[in-house]
């Protein structure tokens, strides 16, 4: 999703895991970044997340962005019996 204004913006990611057979409880079902023009975000911490459940989780984060900026999100297991459903982004301006 392609910024149009710069300004302070409130992120929010929501996913589904799924599993095909019991993965290590040890072990997230796979971790997932918010991104700017690509790249994991940084905000006061990492704003990368372990999915570690069979839920639906959402991450919700804040961002100073500028226009023309492209957000999006990536998921990334190294489990062969994880995956995910159902994901949305939201992207709303807080601020000018």
């Amino acid at each position: 999703m392609v910024v149009q204004n710069d300004g302070v913006y409130q992120i929010t990611i929501s996913i589904n895991a799924q599993a095909t057979a019991a993965p290590d409880p040890d072990q997230p079902f796979f971790t997932v970044s918010i991104t700017v023009n690509g790249q994991p975000i940084f905000l006061n911490g990492i704003a990368v997340f372990n999915v570690v459940n069979r839920s639906s989780t959402a991450y919700v984060v804040q961002a100073t962005l500028a226009a023309g900026d492209l957000v999006g999100a990536s998921a990334a297991s190294d489990s062969f019996v994880a995956s995910y459903a159902n994901r949305s982004l939201t992207i709303v301006q807080l601020s000018g």
